[in-house]
């Protein structure tokens, strides 16, 4: 039998004071101190040694120190650093060039992204001197509160996904060095706060607690943390409980179970466990967030601080009894959330596995998990969805434009159903029961959006009835200005108009029928898309535009050629009568159609750039289409104010209400039934129209 003994070097400190560490015989050691960043030379052993490997009995012995020049000085930068080898001799003095540098300057992706590589060399020097740890996150806050959502003179810098998982990675790599030798880490920075500790088994028998407390004698002046990005004005406590007291204003925590001590890896071993809470997500770019935000214009968002709980030498995996997760949120359709490293090829992602949904009371969601990692709660929010620091007087005057437009359509649209539908002469014919139609689908649109949209909100099945009711009857309407275009095309542009049986029969089947259809289908394939804790209408997303704007859309274009075709048939017809009669129903579809047509392109644009000027038309124009139907249909209408003198009269007790009425030979106007030829000119010939009319009596 042979034995081989392998020695090593001891740690050894040389008169000049260069420190060396242990090194194996037959190996070359190098100085702890390192050339300093501004030499030539930066991060290269000030000098090297040999352990040499002798025979028995001494195996090993230091050699004597070969020193080495560091070079001339030089600046620094980034891009020099970033080529420096860190050892725990120099992680100090990179760590506090990487806080000066993160602090003063502003921060590109390309900046950022050497950040992190020089973060990564830190965390592999394996240094747990609590200075560089301090030093890390402080360059970390740096990188967040730079980068991040908060920052208002320009637009956020777009950092990559794998750059930002690994500053997580080495924060986490630092604190877990730092925690293993000094057995406690308590740091606090603008953007993130860390509190690590290690502690004996019988201390935490009742379970562990991680909490982040606003303070009480802080203002909080918006939601979420008491100043918005950062977690100034919180605290973090530790608790040697499961139970976390309710007098806490608690921003987030994470509570162990008891029986954790179970799994160390002996009895006698003590349980290392940190927390750390980011204000934001900056660092957890989320390519499932990104993939979301795409559909509709709806956003996806983490709601608040993301928190991380780790235990080491402890896999905490499948627990009995599960970490709970707490943060302050007032939304109620959250989703609890952790990050899985090894989604998207090992950048990682947000992924509900393992996480779910306990409770939401009080503004407070609790999540359980069985598992330890980062930690959050993502929310939805769907195009224009109110935020308290949104809650402005121009949104406030929005409000109270789309009511009291609302309101006065209402009004406007009852007054003119009531005319038409109790003056026999004014429901005759199908162009106007194409029109009564169309008005009793605008009005039951506006009492549903008055009465529900915000008073049921939050109501679930109520909610999504109203917003089912709002796509029906939205669809419906645009559906009858359909069918007037149509009528008005048989009516004029046809050479030969065919009576269709049971017309009023087949158009009340397809104006009424087609969007029931289009509704049973949406609601069928995505009913959740109908509600939302904002508003009662179809969210943002593909539900909005397969099922309600590509209708309306086609509605619109079919509307305009059909306009184009009439308008080309008027300018060939030189009867006078024909031709003022079907230009003033053309007039009065044409502005409808228009108004319709302008409401929704300012709606799209109201939505999807969230413009004051584009959502103050579209409220306008919106709010108020009843009484411009109104003014079109009952006030300048002629017909209609003579068909009303009789009544009139008999309110003013048989006085003259001086009405203006029709001229008796003008009246023949009031309306077209049918047209029996319709012969269009062609070149060098003369247009033919024999017009069949009704004479009011």
């Amino acid at each position: 039998m042979q034995i081989t003994v392998i020695g090593q070097c001891p740690t050894n400190t040389t008169t000049d004071g260069l420190r060396w560490p242990v090194a194996v015989a037959g190996s070359t050691a190098k100085s702890v101190q390192r050339c300093p960043l501004t030499s030539a030379n930066a991060g290269q052993p000030v000098a090297v040694r040999n352990c040499s490997k002798l025979e028995a009995p001494l195996y090993f012995r230091w050699e004597k120190q070969q020193t080495r020049g560091c070079g001339d000085k030089k600046e620094v930068s980034l891009d020099n650093v970033v080529k420096v080898e860190v050892s725990k001799g120099n992680a100090v003095e990179v760590a506090e060039f990487l806080a000066n540098q993160t602090s003063e300057s502003s921060k590109e992706a390309e900046d950022v992204t050497m950040v992190a590589s020089i973060l990564e060399n830190i965390a592999k020097a394996g240094s747990g001197d609590k200075e560089v740890t301090e030093l890390v996150l402080e360059t970390v806050s740096n990188v967040i509160m730079s980068v991040g959502p908060e920052t208002h003179d320009s637009e956020p810098t777009q950092i990559e996904a794998g750059t930002s998982s690994a500053i997580v990675k080495s924060v986490e790599t630092q604190i877990s060095l730092t925690l293993q030798q000094e057995g406690k880490v308590s740091i606090r920075q603008d953007s993130i706060h860390v509190e690590a500790v290690s502690l004996e088994p019988n201390q935490t028998r009742n379970g562990l607690s991680f909490v982040s407390v606003k303070q009480s004698n802080v203002t909080s002046p918006g939601q979420g943390s008491p100043q918005e990005g950062t977690l100034a004005g919180t605290e973090v406590e530790t608790l040697y409980s499961s139970m976390i007291p309710k007098d806490l204003d608690v921003l987030a925590s994470a509570r162990l179970p008891g029986n954790i001590t179970n799994l160390l890896p002996s009895p006698d071993a003590q349980l290392q466990a940190s927390f750390l809470i980011y204000a934001d997500d900056t660092l957890f770019q989320s390519a499932s967030i990104k993939e979301h935000r795409g559909e509709g214009n709806s956003t996806r968002k983490v709601a608040g601080s993301v928190v991380s709980l780790t235990v080491e030498n402890v896999e905490l995996v499948n627990l009995t009894e599960p970490v709970v997760i707490e943060f302050k949120e007032e939304s109620s359709e959250v989703h609890c959330v952790s990050w899985d490293f090894e989604l998207e090829d090992g950048v990682g992602d947000w992924t509900t596995d393992g996480c779910a949904l306990a409770e939401v009371t009080n503004k407070t969601v609790v999540c359980n998990c069985s598992h330890a990692t980062n930690f959050a709660i993502l929310v939805d929010v769907k195009g224009q969805a109110p935020d308290d620091k949104d809650d402005t007087p121009a949104k406030r005057a929005l409000d109270i434009i789309s009511q009291v437009g609302a309101a006065l359509s209402i009004i406007a649209l009852a007054i003119t159903l009531i005319i038409y539908l109790a003056i026999r002469k004014l429901r005759s014919g199908k162009s106007r029961q194409i029109f009564i139609n169309f008005c009793f689908s605008l009005f039951m649109l506006y009492i549903v959006f008055v009465a529900g949209v915000d008073n049921a909100k939050g109501s679930g099945g109520g909610c999504v009835f109203v917003a089912a009711l709002l796509h029906y009857l939205t669809l419906s309407t645009m559906m009858w200005m359909a069918v007037e275009a149509r009528n008005m095309y048989v009516s004029t542009v046809k050479v030969f108009p065919e009576d269709t049986p049971r017309y009023m029969l087949k158009a009340c089947l397809i104006a009424w029928g087609s969007p029931l259809i289009v509704l049973i289908i949406t609601l069928a394939a995505a009913s959740h898309h109908y509600a939302n804790e904002h508003y009662c209408f179809v969210e943002p997303g593909l539900v909005l535009y397969l099922g309600l704007l590509v209708p309306i859309g086609l509605i619109l274009i079919h509307n305009i050629i059909t306009f184009i075709l009439v308008m080309r048939s008027l300018l060939k017809v030189k009867e006078a009568s024909r031709s003022q009669q079907i230009s003033k129903r053309l007039q009065n579809a044409v502005g409808i159609s228009a108004l319709m047509g302008l409401t929704w392109c300012f709606g799209f644009l109201a939505i999807n750039e969230a413009a004051f000027a584009f959502q103050l038309i579209f409220c306008l124009a919106n709010s108020l289409q009843g009484v411009v139907v109104f003014i079109m249909f009952c006030a300048r209408r002629e017909e209609v104010r003579t068909a009303l003198a009789p009544y009139m009269k008999r309110i003013c007790c048989g006085h003259e209400c001086r009405l203006p009425t029709l001229h008796p030979e003008k009246s023949n106007e009031s309306e077209m039934v049918s047209a029996t030829a319709h012969t269009l000119p062609s070149a060098g010939q003369t247009a033919e129209v024999e017009i069949s009319v009704t004479t009011p009596q």
